[in-house]
């Protein structure tokens, strides 16, 4: 599953009062998530991606952020979301900035059974266990 979201920071967005989105997903697990940084942000514009507004995703550290100029920041990770709202929280600022800023947050999910191959090995070896009387399901 992939999704992609375009985020207007507008000119000097303060840290103070950032740009905050709401990026509806699925469950499943994230195994890739990138933000776009368009040629002229020259690393004013900055970035994070949160689960629950405390928990890092990009950058991993909820207190920092990213930047980028003309780049693509992209983080590889294996982040599970399984609670309700299945949604990532997106927050952004442009500190003295003089012109709006359009940056681009993709994700890519995984559902667990595909993410995970080892827990159908698991349920397999436990299935031929039971099968065999070598042990209980």
């Amino acid at each position: 599953m992939s999704f992609a979201w375009d985020v207007t920071i507008t000119a000097d967005t303060k840290e103070h009062a950032p740009v905050e989105e709401k990026l509806k997903v699925t469950h499943g697990i994230i195994t890739k998530a990138e933000i776009k940084f368009p040629p002229g942000c020259h690393g004013m514009v900055k970035a994070r991606l949160l689960k629950g507004g405390l928990f890092g995703v990009i950058p991993t550290n909820p207190d920092e952020w990213v930047t980028g100029d003309g780049e693509t920041v992209s983080y590889h990770t294996y982040r599970q979301l399984d609670d309700m709202p299945f949604e990532l929280d997106f927050v952004a600022c442009s500190p003295d900035t003089t012109y709006d800023h359009v940056l681009t947050v993709r994700i890519e999910m995984l559902k667990e059974d595909v993410a995970n191959p080892w827990q159908i090995l698991k349920e397999l070896t436990a299935l031929l266990k039971y099968m065999f009387g070598i042990g209980e399901l």
